[in-house]
This record gives structure tokens, C-alpha cells and sequence, in this order.
């Protein structure tokens, strides 16, 4: 089901781009709002691309970690791996935030220089200025939550539990925690809900796809979808307020679009234009850059006096697509590499058995060499 040239899900990398995409739209529309055109308002169906990275998030863990189960150190390999990937390039984003907001205090809404600065970079909850729980670089509040995700899920490598299992009962936990937290502690705001059932909706998906399209599964999901219904028509009553979107439809459809792209990946595969999958390759920068570089384009119009909506919702587009592929190919992909060479617990070593046929296979190469050469173990011919 995945490519054969590259390992990977296609339909998934372009799912990526999809999702970055709606969330850059909908901030598009934001900062148009608040900085060129008062009257445009903000689309906010895109926030639902939050919900698909989630969904694949879940979907990828389950689906790239299938050598470290049970494997001595598998958590570590499994830990070193998502800090490679997630820290460095949030890391230098915050820092481009935190440089703005001392070098141009008014071009930076919604965040002011405070002690907490130092929480952002290490993915603890935090009030901002404007009393959400947001780090420094708002969009990094989606970190918070895959952050706890990847923990719970190197907890149950370390302990060589069931994945699937003790990640899903973790999970269940905190998202029916969401029925009793109070609105006053910043990590309960986080950790206690229902959005972190969207992880457990992916690696179910994982585990449909991986273990023979077993049925058991789809119950599974049916019961993430169940609990996250229950857990917002609870919430709803309470507070008397009822959307059979949000609470009703919204988690079904957003699980049912991924396990559709990840079907439907033997007809995708080879198939989608590779600008497409580089736009999935380099959406981590498109969706951490673009707070950075979107809010330029409505500026820059305003001060040339052109206050059209549309053009400055799609130059933002455009314009962060452009950067954040420069920034993919130039900084995020040249320092992951370096990292996976020169830190260890990144690449996983050979099991001892492969180490052994190898050698095998080299001393039989040796005695079919008309030199009588024998090759070492691992050593290119």
C-alpha cells in the first residue's frame, strides 16, 4: 500500500499539505481582517486541518514504529526521532517570533515579551497576552498536545506494553477528564481533551491498514467516535449550547477522510504530482512559518492602499507556500539530516540475525570470488 520508491504514504503527504493549507487560509483571512479589511471576518472551517494533522499523527506513529515494538530501546530510538523532527524548526521559529516581538514590538499582535517565554520552548502550557493557552508562537499550541501524545506513546514502548492498547486507554482517560476540568489550570486546559481521541482514531486506522483490514478495528473506531460524541453532547448541556457539527459530525468526518486517502493509497501511489508531496514534506515549516510571513502581505497592501479581501487572502498563500518551501529545502530538511547522522538512538541498528546472514552471504561471495577475496561484514564490493 505504500510506495515502493519511498516508503511512504503519498495520499497522506498530500492529506499534510491539504491540512496546513486550510489553517494558513483561515489565519489568511485573520490577519486580513485585523490588519487591512475589518469587514471580511474569519473563515474558520479551516481549523478543522488541525483535526486531520492529529488524525495523522496517530495514523503515522502507529504505522513507522513497527521494528521498535518490543525492541530493547525502542523508546529511545522512537523519542530521539520525534525530538529530531519537531524541536529544531519550532525552535527557530519561536526564536524569528521572539527576535519580531524585541526588534518590532507593534508588528506582533497577540503576544507580548514576558518571563513564560522560556515555557514556549519547551512545550509547557502557558496564558498568553490574550488569556489562551498558547505559547509564544501561537500555532505552537498544537505541539502541546502531539508533545504529550509522543510521551505517552515512548511510555508504552519503555514498558513493551500493547501500543494500540495502553495508548488507547491513556487517551480515553484524558479525553473524558475534559468532562471535569476546571478553566483555571493551563495543562488540564491542554491534556484533558476530547482533541487527543483523533491520535487514538489514527492508530487505529494504522492498525486496520497494517493487520489484514480486520473488522475489530472499525469497532474501534466506532467507539473513539462514540466517546468523542458523548464526551461533547455532555459538554453541550452544560453549557447549553448544541452544534451537531461540532459535536456530532466533525470527528466521524475528519476520521473518515484519512482512512479514505490511506484505502485508497494503491490507486494514489506513483499517481500525485511530486509538487504535491514536497508541499506534504514541507508543510511542518508552511504551518509554523506562515504566522510569521502571512501577516506581512495585508500590511504591506494597506500601505499601498489596496484593501481588496481576495488578493490579500491568496498572496498570503502564495507567498508563505514560497517561503516555507525555501525554508523546507534550505533549513528544516539540511538540519534533520545532520542530526539523524551525528545523534544517536535516530537510526535503527540492524537485529543481530540480519548482521549475521550478511556476514554469511559476504563469506559465500568470498568463495565464489575467483580472487579468493572475502568481503567484510557490511563492506561495500
Amino acid at each position: 500500500m505504500r510506495t515502493s520508491s519511498t516508503n511512504r504514504y503519498d495520499g497522506i503527504q498530500v492529506l499534510r499539505l491539504v491540512a496546513a493549507l486550510l489553517v494558513v487560509v483561515t489565519h489568511a483571512t485573520l490577519y486580513t481582517t485585523e490588519r487591512l479589511n475589518p469587514g471580511l471576518g474569519v473563515w474558520r472551517f479551516g481549523a478543522i486541518g488541525v483535526d486531520i494533522f492529529f488524525v495523522i499523527s496517530g495514523f503515522v506513529m502507529m504505522a513507522s514504529t513497527r521494528s521498535l515494538v518490543g525492541m530493547p530501546n525502542g523508546w529511545k530510538y522512537f523519542a530521539m526521532r520525534r525530538i529530531t523532527r519537531i524541536v529544531p524548526i519550532y525552535w527557530i521559529a519561536t526564536t524569528v517570533k521572539l527576535l519580531t516581538l524585541l526588534a518590532i514590538p507593534a508588528a506582533v499582535l497577540h503576544a507580548t515579551l514576558s518571563s513564560k517565554v522560556l515555557m514556549s520552548y519547551f512545550f509547557l502550557p502557558t496564558r498568553n497576552v490574550d488569556g489562551n493557552v498558547e505559547p509564544l508562537l501561537g500555532v505552537g499550541w498544537t505541539l502541546l498536545f502531539e508533545m504529550a501524545f509522543y510521551t505517552i506513546f515512548a511510555i508504552s514502548l519503555l514498558v513493551r506494553a500493547n501500543t494500540l492498547t495502553f495508548c488507547g486507554i491513556v487517551l480515553s482517560a484524558l479525553a473524558v477528564g475534559n468532562i471535569f476540568r476546571g478553566n483555571s489550570w493551563p495543562p488540564a486546559l491542554v491534556y484533558l481533551d476530547a482533541q487527543v481521541l483523533y491520535f487514538l482514531a489514527g492508530m487505529m486506522i494504522a492498525a486496520y491498514v497494517m493487520r489484514g483490514h480486520q473488522a475489530r478495528y472499525l469497532v474501534g473506531l466506532a467507539y473513539v467516535a462514540g466517546l468523542a460524541a458523548f464526551i461533547h453532547i455532555v459538554n453541550a448541556v452544560r453549557h447549553g449550547t448544541f452544534s451537531v457539527w461540532l459535536d456530532l459530525l466533525r470527528h466521524p468526518a475528519v476520521v473518515a477522510l484519512v482512512l479514505a486517502v490511506v484505502v485508497a493509497e494503491p490507486l494514489l501511489s506513483g499517481h500525485l504530482p511530486r509538487v504535491l508531496t514536497f508541499g506534504g514534506d514541507a508543510s511542518y515549516s508552511l504551518y509554523l512559518f506562515h504566522p510569521l510571513c502571512a501577516p506581512i502581505v495585508p500590511t504591506a497592501l494597506a500601505v499601498l492602499g489596496l484593501t481588496n479581501a481576495t488578493v490579500s487572502v491568496v498572496l498570503c498563500v502564495v507567498a508563505v507556500a514560497v517561503v516555507a518551501s525555501f525554508i523546507y529545502r534550505f533549513v528544516e530538511r539540511p538540519i534533520t539530516r545532520q542530526l539523524h547522522k551525528r545523534l544517536p538512538y535516530v537510526r535503527t541498528p540492524k537485529p543481530r540475525m540480519e548482521i549475521l546472514m550478511s556476514s554469511v552471504r559476504a563469506e559465500a561471495d568470498g568463495l565464489d570470488d575467483p580472487h579468493g577475496q572475502v568481503t567484510k561484514p557490511g563492506a561495500a564490493r
